[in-house]
């Protein structure tokens, strides 16, 4: 299944696409795990499932690098949100990859050790011996697959890393930012105390200003009638 565009946004497609075809191989695990290990169809979903992990770990890379190209054109907000769901994607993919491993393991032994009767060593110890008759598992068959194994593995180690150290940096950043969001509380804190203090003092100022005007207006009124006295004095006289 290839990632594909729809109207929208592509990426959201993609994402829901991987989502999707984690939980299809979830589901597939279930359904392998009520077969009995020995069985065709355990086989068969096996190998489905190996393929569809390998295709959901390519899927996830294709994701994360598309996140990477078109984070400048989204919030940074939005773009660590996007950044958690594909981590949180490639957390999932490395527990199927461990569920998927540890039961392959453990069919694989029980394939090996199935017959009582088979014989694992000769004694001349040659690794032909190792071959069951009853099971068409040879020495070099058990090899490969414990070696695909480990491959299986150290990719899902790889990818677990990647997260791991992809949280680091977000952790720091987001320490960061709050370092920066305390500095701009306390220079808005200071500015607000000046500016109260500003307030205060302009406030005492038009008190003074209010009294020294009713002052003023007391004196033109004794100025007022003095004149007016004045004035009649005067003509009396």
């Amino acid at each position: 299944m290839a990632l594909i565009n729809i109207d929208g946004d592509p990426w959201l497609s993609d994402l829901d696409a991987c989502e999707r075809l984690s939980n299809d191989i979830q589901s597939q695990l279930v359904a392998r795990n009520r077969q009995g290990q020995l069985s065709r169809e355990y086989s068969s979903i096996s190998g489905q499932v190996r393929v569809r992990l390998k295709q959901l770990g390519s899927e996830l890379e294709q994701l994360s690098n598309k996140l990477k190209y078109i984070s400048g054109t989204l919030t940074s907000a939005e773009a660590e949100r996007r950044q958690r769901q594909v981590e949180a994607l490639q957390s999932k993919h490395v527990q199927l990859q461990k569920q998927f491993s540890t039961v392959v393991a453990s069919a694989e032994r029980a394939s090996l050790f199935a017959s009582g009767n088979s014989r694992l060593f000769d004694d001349d110890d040659d690794d032909a011996a190792l071959i069951k008759p009853e099971s068409s598992y040879t020495v070099t068959d058990l090899r490969s697959q414990q070696t695909r194994i480990l491959e299986d593995q150290n990719e899902g180690l790889d990818a677990l890393s990647k997260v791991i150290s992809r949280q680091k940096v977000l952790a720091s950043q987001i320490g960061n930012e709050v370092d920066l969001h305390n500095e701009i509380l306390d220079d808005l804190a200071d500015t607000m105390e000046t500016t109260d203090s500003r307030i205060n003092r302009e406030t005492r100022q038009i008190g003074v200003v209010t009294v020294q005007d009713s002052t003023t207006r007391g004196y033109w009124l004794v100025i007022g009638v003095l004149a007016l006295v004045i004035v009649l004095v005067a003509i009396l006289l």
